[in-house]
């Protein structure tokens, strides 16, 4: 018997960490039938409501609240808090999930408020777990470093993509997206400085004709990409698409000329897998651990030089067997990271942990 503190997949929405949780333990339920998962949540959550509830006959529902977890838990034998908040009880082996460590360590990027409060949170839950889970070798690498663990207490489990899910659209779809939007290149993400979409603006505008579509709800990087569109020219070529349902968000993937990841940090960057899933041609930055997930299935260029992410965007667009080549190898790259492959590792871990 095994808990999952889950409160992080509480909510709505497809993507993101509640997306990933929910995929995460979906595998779990379905590739291990016959052990029992207590789904956990801490009382706070419990009391907002929307709370995720897959439909399971291996699955039980709990509240977690120190010092009563003993008697809550009672026959489990390992916790996982999926998110960074990990109870004190009860004393059975404990992991814990880090997603990554911008907070932590990417200080000019986060407010002082958010950097001093996560990096507590991720502090408290590391000192009390037996074990930290994250989802790329770049991560694991750097939780190492920030808290001085030994590598027998650190263990990457690379995420996965639903090829349900994000599929390829037709020609029908692909020619109806472009009508209404042109040949474009595609972003999608939260407008933070450290997407770097500010300079994606600078790229896109340094290759004639091409339109650039950008996803995503605006934050503290908005106004740098704003004045980028402006001081650029490219206010005739750029289109903002803040709520998207995912339906439209599988289209727009698929009909895209080029998908484009600048960002200058990801603890797993799970778009471009769900890029490559729907048939589009991918350029990502090598920063952090994109080049990991991205393997050879994608052009990689520092996307701190706006000069080689033009370069590589105008390759992309230049050269169809280049594009084609790059959609093929994104096929290649989707069916070995799956949410299946995902729960198989997590599953050997618990394994390895706690011995259930």
């Amino acid at each position: 018997m095994i808990a999952l503190e889950v409160s992080s997949a509480a909510g709505h929405g497809y993507g993101g960490v509640p997306g990933t949780i929910r995929n995460l333990v979906g595998g779990l339920l379905r590739l291990d039938p016959d052990t029992r998962y207590d789904l956990c949540y801490r009382l706070s959550r419990w009391r907002k409501g929307e709370l995720w509830r897959p439909d399971a006959p291996n699955v039980r529902f709990r509240v977690l609240q120190d010092p009563l977890n003993a008697l809550v838990l009672r026959g489990d034998r390992l916790l996982h808090s999926m998110g960074v908040w990990l109870p004190k009880t009860p004393r059975i082996p404990k992991l814990v999930t880090v997603h990554d460590l911008n907070a932590v360590r990417n200080v000019a990027w986060v407010s002082e408020r958010w950097h001093e409060r996560r990096s507590g949170r991720i502090r408290r839950a590391i000192a009390r777990a037996d074990h930290v889970v994250t989802y790329s070798e770049f991560t694991a690498a750097e939780v190492r470093e920030e808290y001085g663990l030994p590598a027998n207490r650190v263990h990457p489990v690379p995420l996965g993509v639903d090829a349900k899910a994000f599929r390829a659209p037709s020609a029908e779809e692909i020619a109806r997206v472009r009508a209404r939007h042109g040949d474009y290149a595609l972003g999608i993400g939260l407008w933070t400085p450290r997407k770097n979409f500010a300079r994606l603006v600078e790229a896109v505008a340094r290759v004639p004709k091409l339109r650039l579509v950008l996803v995503g709800r605006p934050s503290d990087g908005e106004s740098e990409v704003r004045a980028a569109v402006v001081r650029h020219g490219l206010r005739e070529r750029f289109e903002h698409l803040r709520d998207v349902a995912h339906e439209d968000l599988t289209a727009l993937l698929g009909a895209a000329r080029v998908y484009v990841v600048p960002s200058l940090y990801e603890g797993f960057g799970l778009t471009v897998l769900e890029a490559m899933a729907c048939g589009a041609p991918v350029v990502c930055s090598t920063a952090a651990s994109l080049p990991e997930v991205a393997g050879d299935a994608a052009l990689a260029v520092d996307a701190t030089n706006v000069d080689a992410l033009a370069a590589a965007i105008a390759r992309v667009l230049e050269d169809p067997a280049l594009a084609r080549d790059l959609r093929e190898r994104g096929a290649k790259r989707v069916s070995e990271l799956s949410w299946d492959a995902a729960a198989r590792r997590m599953r050997a871990l618990y394994r390895d942990v706690a011995g259930v």
